[in-house]
């Protein structure tokens, strides 16, 4: 158990560096490819500490982001996909329910399925804000420290991007 505590951090530390890179991209592409690396990182991360509903949901997004990725071949360019998306979310909560706690990663996946697919990385950050405090607050109730971490240094690295990017116009 203390083996996989500690590996799990080390999964925690490596996707804290793709959490904080995510948004400083101004290309939706970029920002979904390192989304992907990410959920990869959390998803283990999850995994070993028994956090079933992040773990789910980090598997999903891989799939989603994949699908976001090339939603300019024909396949992947129905909105039907957005409720696929959301519909998994809605089970995986459903199917990993520990407690009330357990919804926040669907939650969080959720609003970001539809800041991803709306394309607008302003919007994105944005959300981004609001899943940091929902993922925040789940990763005390699982104990999660790398999490608390990832959560409040991308919290930062959202409004640094924020900031830095107004000016620019965004992909």
């Amino acid at each position: 158990m203390i083996t996989n505590s500690i590996i799990a951090q080390i999964f925690g530390a490596a996707g804290i560096a793709a959490f904080i890179m995510l948004y400083q991209f101004n290309s939706m592409k970029k920002v979904l490819k390192t989304k992907m690396v990410m959920d990869v990182l959390w998803a283990m991360h999850y995994l070993l500490l028994g956090a079933t509903s992040a773990f789910a949901v980090n598997a999903i997004c891989l799939v989603r982001e994949f699908v976001f990725i090339n939603d300019d071949k024909k396949i992947f360019k129905s909105r039907i996909w957005l409720w696929i998306f959301i519909a998994f979310n809605i089970v995986s909560a459903i199917l990993t329910w520990k407690g009330y706690f357990s919804i926040l990663p669907a939650m969080t996946s959720t609003l970001a399925t539809i800041s991803f697919k709306q394309k607008s990385v302003k919007v994105a950050r944005v959300i981004g804000i609001t899943n940091n405090v929902m993922m925040f607050t789940y990763d005390i109730f699982v104990g999660s420290y790398m999490g608390l971490i990832a959560e409040s240094l991308a919290f930062l690295a959202v409004v640094v991007a924020i900031f830095r990017n107004k000016s620019q116009k965004a992909e």
